[in-house]
This record gives structure tokens, C-alpha cells and sequence, in this order.
């Protein structure tokens, strides 16, 4: 399951009135992530997400769930099951990326993507 795991300061609120639409493009794929929704508890966020690759649509949410001792957990929502396609893994590790571009006061702890380089700052309208 393709995921990226935070330590340390994770402010959910704070991350979705940051959040900017995530939407990348290449010659045959679109991906997008663009609707936010943060539970009462504040303790976990839904990014709803589409993977459209080679003709293929692949609708699913991206789910972030804060730690108990601070971090968070950055992975597909498991009541979703889209293939785990190179689209998916990309805007997971996108997503994981962002959160820790907006959280300074936290680290990657362990992950299974390629994440994007802290610098690239992909968003709403941006192209690969």
C-alpha cells in the first residue's frame, strides 16, 4: 500500500485552509486532487482524487490521519481500492509532500514513493 508516514507538528485545520488543488498533466495522463473535507475531531483529512491514465479513470480519496504523539499518515483511503497505478502512487507522494511543505515543524519518518523534491511546489494548474 503506497503511504508516506510524518513525525513530529501536523496541524490538520491549518493544512486545509493552506490545502491548493493538486493538478498535473502530461501528454496522455491528467491527476488531480481537489476537494478537502476534515472530520469533526480534526484528527483526519479525505483529499478526493482522480487518477486518469492511458484512458483509464480511477476515482479514490487520499486519506491523512493524525497520530496519537504527533505525525500523521498519508495513504489511500482503504474504503477505496483504485490499482495501484503510478498515477496513484504519484499524487499519495504529492499529497505527502505538500503536507510536509506546510508542517515545519515536522520530518519524514519512512515512506514507499518517490517523493517530489521539497522545492518543486506543484499545484493547481502545474504541469510535469
Amino acid at each position: 500500500m503506497p503511504h508516506v508516514v510524518l513525525e513530529g507538528v501536523i496541524d490538520l485545520e491549518s493544512y486545509v485552509q493552506q490545502f491548493e488543488p493538486i493538478f498535473l498533466r502530461n501528454d496522455r495522463d491528467v491527476l488531480r486532487a481537489d476537494h478537502i473535507f476534515l472530520s469533526r475531531d480534526t484528527r483526519t483529512v479525505l483529499i478526493e482524487a482522480l487518477a486518469l491514465e492511458a484512458g483509464r479513470k480511477q476515482p479514490f480519496y487520499v486519506k491523512v490521519s493524525a497520530h496519537d504523539r504527533g505525525g500523521a499518515t498519508v495513504r489511500i483511503d482503504p474504503m477505496t481500492h483504485p490499482e495501484r497505478s503510478e498515477g496513484v502512487r504519484t499524487l499519495v507522494a504529492e499529497i505527502g509532500a505538500d503536507l510536509l511543505r506546510r508542517s515545519p515543524d515536522a520530518r519524514l519518518r519512512v515512506t514507499n514513493l518517490d517523493m517530489p523534491s521539497p522545492d518543486s511546489g506543484k499545484g493547481e494548474g502545474q504541469q510535469r
